[in-house]
């Protein structure tokens, strides 16, 4: 199947059903996370993209039980995404706000400027609507492995 959604541009061929049906998916993990508090430990939220090439805990040196993560398409601060900060907020002591967006993102069609752009309208709309954050934003670098702050 090909396709596009617009502004993402071309979406490549899916794999062959064979392939996609779990066949070879590899175990999952058993790990429990009850004795984990419900409460990120360092009161902690990430907002980064839907990138599949991002791993948010580990591209960002943090541990699981450590942030609660949002992901969204360009990183960017939608309606759902500042109820789901307030709620953190709120009901489990967030108080520090990551905004990570990445390099060659395809919600920003690949253009690093409006990546920094929108992590910018991202700070201002956490200041205008959700009082109470230390807000940070911070760009991944997919070349180089390393997230830089933005200006």
């Amino acid at each position: 199947m090909t396709g596009s959604w617009a502004p993402f541009g071309h979406t490549p061929e899916r794999e062959p059903e064979a392939k996609r049906s779990g066949e070879d998916a590899p175990a999952l993990s058993a790990a429990p996370a009850a004795h984990l508090d419900r409460r990120p430990r360092r009161a902690l939220a990430v907002v980064t993209c839907m990138d599949s090439r991002l791993d948010p805990l580990r591209d960002l040196g943090l541990q699981r039980g450590d942030a609660m993560v949002l992901r969204n398409a360009g990183a960017t601060l939608s309606e759902d995404v500042e109820r789901s900060l307030r709620i953190a907020h709120e009901g489990l002591g967030v108080a520090e706000v990551w905004l990570v967006g990445h390099t060659d993102c395809a919600a920003h069609g690949g253009d690093d400027a409006q990546v920094r752009a929108a992590l910018r309208d991202g700070v201002r709309r956490v200041h205008g609507t959700l009082p109470g954050f230390t807000v940070r934003t911070l760009v991944y670098d997919l070349a180089t492995g390393r997230a830089e702050p933005v200006e």
